[in-house]
Order: structure tokens, then C-alpha cells, then sequence
């Protein structure tokens, strides 16, 4: 359907330019005849000639774009990278992360959905990070491997309390220093 509309569009511009060169053309050929309407020969050469100024200024403008886009297009491009570049979390901020084990806990082979699931913090995580956290049971996976969290498998949490496999996020860390979910940066005072 769009591919006729279009078509149609097409052709009507088409009929429309042409009938705008013939009326051109016959303006221009009676020029040497304006005495009988001079008033109406000079309000149709008014209307031609500002169409031929914005189709001119019209023509300038996609030159002008077509310039931006091919010179000015990729130093903005790089500029962009270059600015939004980040490097790898440093070591010390991978080490610094609050460490948990996960345990679940309840639950049948059966029901699984009856599951609790728990993050048991390792003891040097800091008074901060010393209590435990359940997490439900359907956001009991990693999202960089996409496995679901087995028991006893160790996680790491991140400031803005995503939480990954220990190994997932520190070779993620090693590479970009935000969160692969949220971009939330692992030392957002840094």
C-alpha cells in the first residue's frame, strides 16, 4: 500500500514540475506580448521568480547538509566516543566490592517457585554489607553469563545493587568500570 502511495507521490511531482516548465516557458515567450494584461505578466513573473529562489536556496540547503554530513559527521562521531570512553575499574575498586554467597533455602524439587533465596555475606565485607539479602527467585541468574545462580556460588554486588557471579563481573570490571545493566559506575565518586 505505502509503495503506490508513494508511486502516486512521485508521479504528481512529476506533472507538477513539467506543468511548472510549460507555464515557464510560455511566461517567457510572451514577454514580447504583455501589453494586453501587464499587471497579470508581472504578478506570474513575481511567482516564478520566487520559486526559483527557494528552489534555489532549497538546493543550497541539502549541498550544505550533504557537506555537514560528509565532513563534519565523523569528527563529531569520534568526538563522542572519545568523550564517552571509559577505561577498566581499577583493582583496588574490584577488591573493595561486598562479596555474598548464595543459598536457597525451602522449597521442593517439585515447587521450585516455593524457593527463598538468599545472599550471605562473607565476612570482610564491612558493617555496611553484613546482613543478609534475599533476592526472588526469578532474579536468582547472572546477567553476563545468563546461568542461574547455583548454591553456593559467589556473587559480587555492585553500588547500585545489581548482582553478578563473582568471576562474570570481575572480567567485565577488567574492561569497563560501570554496570553492565544499569551503566551505573562501579566508584561513582571518583
Amino acid at each position: 500500500m505505502m509503495f503506490y502511495i508513494f508511486r502516486w507521490e512521485m508521479v504528481n511531482k512529476v506533472i507538477f514540475y513539467m506543468w511548472w516548465l510549460i507555464g515557464f516557458i510560455c511566461v517567457l515567450s510572451s514577454y514580447t506580448n504583455q501589453g494586453s494584461a501587464p499587471v497579470l505578466f508581472w504578478l506570474t513573473m513575481t511567482f516564478l521568480a520566487m520559486d526559483v529562489f527557494f528552489a534555489a536556496i532549497r538546493f543550497l540547503f541539502v549541498c550544505l547538509l550533504l557537506v555537514a554530513c560528509c565532513f563534519c559527521l565523523p569528527f563529531i562521531i569520534a568526538f563522542l566516543c572519545y568523550i564517552s570512553r571509559e577505561g577498566p575499574a581499577s583493582e583496588a575498586d574490584i577488591i573493595s566490592l561486598p562479596k555474598f554467597k548464595f543459598k536457597v533455602s525451602g522449597g521442593d524439587v517439585e515447587q521450585p517457585d516455593n524457593r527463598a533465596c538468599r545472599m550471605i555475606p562473607v565476612r570482610n565485607n564491612g558493617p555496611d554489607f553484613s546482613t543478609e539479602r534475599a533476592i526472588q527467585i526469578e532474579d536468582a541468574d547472572c546477567c553476563i553469563c545468563l546461568c542461574h545462580y547455583e548454591e553456593g556460588e559467589q556473587l559480587h554486588l555492585l553500588p547500585c545493587n545489581h548482582h553478578f557471579h563473582s568471576t562474570c563481573i570481575v572480567k567485565w570490571l577488567r574492561v569497563k568500570a560501570s554496570c553492565p545493566l544499569c551503566k551505573g559506575l562501579v566508584a561513582p565518586n571518583e
